[in-house]
């Protein structure tokens, strides 16, 4: 076994400002190569190191009298976090990370809506002439959050009469600003500039940040009885958004995320015949690997206010932080018939302010020397800045803000029958449709606030349709049991049981992007245009048989794509009289379905009266069906339209964890007393 560490030292390939002297910063930098397979560890979370705390206290009452079942209340969690976990940005990792799209060595003079392809990049890694370096460094080992929830409640449930139940309830919660271990949270406010470090110096603890004096929740539901078979349920009820401020581990101090990159990245006047290293109005002025990556030093807490670094992004929230809840509402109706029962029903949510990730400091689509990059919201773009103290050059900074609506709608069916001897069987639809803004607290498609609009589409976690059929089957041998009774044939055959799940849903809502750059807004997602309609062709690569893998496909065949790939076209690239994103929106098609089939035999072996072994065998994707995963999406790669691959497996369970898809069995056995 070869230990890099001490045979060879932490900084092998000696770039500067990549690993450093601690061990843990150890290990290969990135090298991300657009089109082609990443070099190094480009994972942006990684090490991670922690430990997390929670500590909860609580007091009841239940109180009956008469029809009403009265509940009350108190609720108290303190949770900390306790983290090594150098992350924070999109692009830097804890060793560094160097990104080559091609657009240092493009052909100049080429059409402005072509985009640099797999030859260039991999040209330009060959060069060492990154256009974006970046590294993320811990400055404060543990990163320690704490977060504190204070609840109080009171419910009732009132039995109307034999067939109505009335419930209805209050519930009060509130979440003060987090504090960190020795301090209170760092908190960058984007109008004077500056980290404020709670409890430090002057600095009150909560840094100043207005989270109200917390919400109320009401809620309320209504059973009716219409007769002995059928139920009628309606209920309406408020959540509060429960977002603990976790975000804020990755607020300067704590972390430094220096990224560097150019403006614009194809379509420009640079000519790599004149020069590779010298200075261009839309490229970065690296040097390339020698020079590395330029650190930004950490100089203490000061008195509490320290300014944010140049060439610095960094993550805050909003002040005030109105927090946000979801409403809950469902309308639904159970009717047992034969001996089945029946469901169906309305469920839809409405997020109202729910916490989305912001770049408070995007640039907005223009042309021009003055526009695009350089006429960011709270300073220019760090690399067009000089790096000294007159000149605030900030990146991206990322704000925790409670933002707009969420929608959720559905049509949610079941249907299921018990029989003798232990046997169920059922069958559960829901038809649903969900938009947002984004994807979970992560940033929008479009930042800049005048395009905000144009982020609201078919939420990424949304599948139409989503059938799950099952069956529990116990097996009629054995004692108590139909055949096989007594003797060997109750010991070989006794007690087994076969259950099976099925699994049928739509594909999730994809969206086409570009590697070229028609906006000139840095920290947006690019998109070509839409000219036709988009048609899916369901096709996927044909398979070589020499090597087992997928056989090349030509951009031009459309038997391998699987959408009509002429829908879409490349927008002009930004130049100096023209700029704008391209037509082509958020989540505007869908991907591949999925269809998975599991089963399971097992059986209990009584041991003794309280323990017992079970055996198991579970077969998952017994049909072998293969799942495909979803098509290249960037129109810049030459296999756009493209499948490339099989779908990962669903999460089984903590015992199969995450398996390929492709039929598998699994043996297991337990112990239970």
């Amino acid at each position: 076994n070869v230990d890099i560490g001490t045979n060879f030292g932490l900084d092998t390939l000696h770039i500067p400002g990549t690993n450093g002297t601690d061990p843990i910063y150890g290990g290969i930098p990135a090298f991300q190569i657009s089109s082609w397979a990443n070099l190094g560890n480009a994972n942006t979370g990684n090490p991670f190191v922690f430990r997390d705390n929670q500590y909860v206290a609580n007091t009841n009452l239940s109180w009956i009298k008469g029809r009403h079942d009265l509940r009350f209340g108190l609720e108290y969690y303190r949770s900390g976090i306790n983290h090594f976990q150098p992350q924070g940005g999109t692009f830097g990792t804890p060793r560094g990370t160097f990104g080559f799209d091609g657009s240092v060595t493009a052909l100049n003079g080429a059409p402005k809506y072509a985009a640099a392809n797999a030859y260039n990049s991999f040209a330009q890694f060959l060069l060492g002439l990154p256009q974006r370096d970046g590294k993320v460094t811990q400055n404060i080992n543990p990163n320690a959050l704490r977060f504190t929830t204070w609840a109080l409640y009171a419910r009732d449930r009132w039995q109307v009469t034999p067939k109505l139940t009335f419930t209805y309830g209050l519930r009060w919660e509130y979440y003060p600003f987090a504090t960190s271990d020795h301090t209170g949270a760092k908190f960058f406010d984007p109008n004077s500039g500056n980290v404020f470090i709670g409890g430090v110096g002057s600095v009150p603890e909560d840094d100043g940040v207005d989270v109200g004096h917390g919400l109320f929740a009401p809620r309320i539901g209504i059973a009716y009885r219409l007769g002995s078979r059928t139920v009628i349920r309606a209920g309406y009820g408020i959540s509060v958004d429960p977002n603990n401020f976790r975000a804020l581990r990755d607020t300067f101090p704590n972390i430094t995320n220096p990224d560097y990159q150019g403006i614009s990245i194809f379509g420009s006047s640079f000519a790599p015949s004149a020069s590779l290293t010298g200075t261009n109005a839309n490229l970065a002025p690296f040097t390339g690997l020698v020079t590395g990556i330029t650190l930004i030093p950490f100089t203490g807490l000061g008195a509490g206010v320290i300014r944010l670094p140049n060439n610095a992004g960094t993550t805050t929230v909003a002040n005030p932080f109105h927090r946000g809840y979801a409403e809950s509402y469902n309308l639904t109706l159970q009717h047992e018939f034969a001996g089945w029962v029946g469901e169906a029903g309305y469920v839809g949510t409405r997020g109202i302010r729910i916490p989305l990730g912001l770049n408070i400091n995007p640039a907005p689509v223009g042309f021009g020397a003055t526009a695009g990059a350089k006429s960011r919201l709270l300073n220019a773009n760090p690399n067009v800045c000089p790096n000294d103290a007159t000149a605030p050059c900030w990146g991206d900074i990322n704000a925790v803000t409670p933002f707009k609506v969420t929608y959720y709608d559905s049509l949610q069916t079941r249907l299921t029958r018990r029989f003798g001897g232990g046997t169920e069987v059922g069958v559960v639809y829901t038809f649903s449709k969900a938009i947002d803004y984004g994807e979970n607290e992560g940033a929008v498609f479009h930042p800049f606030p005048t395009d905000w609009q144009d982020n609201k589409a078919i939420a990424g976690f949304d599948r139409t349709h989503n059938v799950q059929a099952y069956g529990v089957y116990e097996l009629p041998f054995g004692r108590t049991k139909r055949w096989a009774q007594h003797g060997i044939a109750n010991i070989l055959t006794g007690g087994w049981q076969l259950s099976w799940i099925m699994s049928v849903y739509s594909g999730v809502p994809l969206t086409i992007t570009t590697n070229v750059n028609p906006s000139n807004a840095l920290g947006s997602t690019n998109t070509p245009d839409l000219v036709a309609p988009i048609i899916i062709l369901g096709n996927v690569q044909a398979n070589n048989p020499v090597t087992g893998g997928f056989a090349n496909c030509a951009a031009t065949d459309s038997t391998c794509h699987y959408f009509q790939v002429s829908s879409f076209a490349q927008v002009p690239a930004a130049s100096a009289t023209q700029a704008r994103y391209g037509t082509a929106g958020r989540n505007i098609l869908r991907g591949p379905g999925f269809f998975d089939l599991d089963t399971a035999l097992l059986r209990d072996f009584p041991i003794t009266e309280r323990l017992r072994f079970q055996f198991r065998v579970s077969a998952f994707a017994v049909t072998n069906t293969p799942n495909f995963g979803n098509p290249q999406t960037n129109i810049s790669q030459s296999n756009f339209g493209v499948i490339t691959g099989t779908a990962s497996g669903p999460q089984f369970s903590s015992e199969a964890g995450n398996l390929s898809g492709q039929r598998t069995f699994w043996f297991g056995g337990k112990f239970t007393f």
